[in-house]
């Protein structure tokens, strides 16, 4: 391997490494939909009647989560956004993207792993290094 090819490698891996926990230490946001609460009045006046639902009901609520690197997906001591009188959260919020994110670094992580062990592979073949050199070409560097 030439000195030029290897800081070329290290910085695309110092790089990627960059972008990757660049974007895991900000906080996750979570787009979670809202329903009528199942045991409010109104759900019981649009179960007979479903024509009479607003065009302009809230539909999801916006909900702020802690980055992938906290323990928890979101602080239990921070309310959440408040929501219209009847409406209830559909799921709970931060838990589905909090997972999802931890899954994508690991996945990340360990692209880079194994481009970086194909390179290095790669290379090593490429100089001679690979299964198909002789003791006697090791012994005199051919």
């Amino acid at each position: 391997m030439n000195k030029r090819s290897v800081i070329a490698a290290c910085a695309l891996v110092v790089w990627v490494l960059v972008l990757v926990f660049g974007w895991a230490i900000r906080p996750i946001e979570d787009s979670v939909p809202v329903v009528v609460d199942p045991a409010s009045e109104l759900a019981v006046v649009l179960a007979a009647a479903p024509e009479l639902t607003p065009e302009d009901v809230q539909r999801s609520q916006l909900v702020t989560c802690n980055t992938l690197f906290d323990s928890m997906p979101r602080d239990p001591g921070i309310p959440l956004p408040p929501l219209p009188p009847d409406f209830v959260y559909e799921r709970v919020p931060c838990d589905a993207p909090h997972a999802g994110a931890r899954l994508a670094a690991i996945a990340n992580v360990l692209a880079v792993g194994a481009l970086v062990a194909g390179w290095i592979w790669i290379s090593r073949r490429a100089r001679g290094h690979g299964p198909d050199r002789t003791p006697a070409q090791e012994i005199i560097g051919v």
